[in-house]
């Protein structure tokens, strides 16, 4: 099957060869090496993670607590309270 690559080297993998292969949506990640002059992709499974010390960093700024902050007992009760804001 004869497909282009663009010219930020991109290939669009074409729908019958990923049915073929079993591959779906969720299939995002491919392993690429160049062996006897073929390109291969080899699909992965990738488990994104935060480094534990990025996390924490991020738990300690985001969950202190500043004179004037609002705490809301519903997703619905903060969009209210934005939309009221924005009405001013």
């Amino acid at each position: 099957m004869l497909v282009k690559r663009s010219s930020k080297n991109q290939v669009v993998i074409p729908k019958a060869i990923l049915e073929r292969a079993g591959l779906g949506s969720k299939d995002v990640y491919f392993d690429v090496v160049y062996a006897n002059n073929h390109i291969v992709l080899t699909p992965m499974q990738v488990e994104e993670r935060i480094p534990p010390g990025a996390l924490a960093r991020f738990e300690a700024k985001a969950l202190r607590h500043e004179p004037g902050d609002r705490a809301f007992n519903s997703m619905e009760a903060l969009i209210n309270a934005l939309h009221r804001k924005r009405q001013r």
